[in-house]
C-alpha cells in the first residue's frame, strides 16, 4: 500500500485522526458537564439542599421542597472535595485542549499527505504548532504538580485521596518534541526548495 495519496496509509491515518478528533470533542463536552455538575452540587450544598458530607463521605440527606416534600438519604465514600476535584478538572482540561490542538493539526498535515503534496509551507507551521502544544502540555504537567503539592501542603491531603508526587521526566516526550522541531525545519526547507523549483520551471 502506498504511503501518500488517496487510498494510502495516510488516508487511513487521517480517518483515525478524525475519529480521535470527535472523541476529544465528546470528552470536552463531558468535562464541561462535569464542571457544571460540580458547580451546581456546591450551589445546592450552599443552599442547604444537600448535606456537605456528600463531598467528604459519610451519611447525609438530599432535601427538596424545604426538607419536607422529598428526602433521600445516602452513604457516600467521599473524596470529592474541591482540592481533589478542581485540580482533576484542570488537568483534564489541559489534556483535552492540548489533544484537540495536536490532533487538529495532524489532521491538516495528513490531509496534505492524502492529496499527495507533503511539502506545503503550512505543513511546517502545523508541525511547529504540534511541538509547541506538546511542550506546553509537558510544562503544564510540572506546574500543575507543583501547584497541587502546594495546595495539599496548605490544606492537607484530603481523606481517601491517593497522592503520588514522584516527579519523573518523560524522555520519550522530550525526544518527540526535539524530533518535531527538526521535522518542522525539514518541511519548511522542503517547501522553500519546491517553490524555488516551480519558479525556475
Amino acid at each position: 500500500m502506498k504511503a501518500l495519496g488517496k487510498g494510502s496509509v495516510s488516508s487511513l491515518v487521517k480517518l483515525a485522526l478524525t475519529i480521535a478528533w470527535w472523541a476529544l470533542w465528546i470528552g470536552l463536552f463531558g468535562l464541561a458537564l462535569a464542571v457544571i455538575g460540580y458547580t451546581l452540587l456546591n450551589l445546592m450544598i450552599g443552599a442547604d439542599w444537600i448535606d456537605a458530607n456528600i463531598l467528604t463521605g459519610g451519611e447525609g440527606e438530599i432535601r427538596v421542597g424545604g426538607g419536607s416534600s422529598f428526602d433521600l438519604t445516602y452513604t457516600h465514600p467521599g473524596g470529592a472535595t474541591w482540592p481533589v476535584v478542581v485540580p482533576a478538572l484542570v488537568i483534564g482540561g489541559v489534556a483535552i485542549a492540548g489533544g484537540l490542538v495536536i490532533v487538529g493539526r495532524l489532521r491538516l498535515l495528513f490531509d496534505s499527505f492524502t492529496s499527495g503534496e507533503p511539502f506545503r509551507r503550512e505543513n511546517a507551521t502545523h508541525l511547529r504548532v504540534i511541538w509547541i502544544a506538546m511542550l506546553a502540555i509537558e510544562v503544564s504537567r510540572y506546574v500543575l504538580m507543583g501547584a497541587i503539592a502546594a495546595l495539599f501542603a496548605a490544606t492537607g491531603v484530603p481523606e481517601r485521596a491517593n497522592v503520588d508526587f514522584n516527579l519523573h521526566i518523560d524522555i520519550s516526550t522530550w525526544m518527540s518534541i526535539a524530533i518535531l522541531i527538526v521535522l518542522a525545519e525539514v518541511f519548511r526547507e522542503g517547501a522553500r526548495m519546491k517553490e524555488e523549483q516551480e519558479l525556475t520551471i
